[in-house]
């Protein structure tokens, strides 16, 4: 009876080491299927592309605020006449 128990114990560790290796094959697949890398790649590519557009819109809008402050002198020059 014991030794029924252990091949029985030894039996069902094999199947649950199978199964839990079948469940990986099957994520793997489903990851791939599914080319969520991919699509992660093309984000992180889309969003470092943007890091240019944000430098120049900031060195933009710093020259405007420049253009502002040289009206508002102008404006105050004038008023002052």
């Amino acid at each position: 009876m014991a030794k029924w128990n252990q091949e029985t114990k030894a039996k069902l560790n094999e199947k649950v080491t199978a199964n839990v290796n079948d469940i990986g094959s099957l994520i793997r697949h489903v990851i791939r299927a599914s080319k969520s890398p991919e699509l992660l790649a093309q984000a992180a590519k889309n969003f470092a592309s943007q890091e240019s557009v944000i430098q120049s819109s900031s060195e933009t809008l710093k020259k405007m605020n420049l253009v502002r402050a040289q009206y508002q002198y102008q404006q105050s020059a004038i008023e002052r006449r």
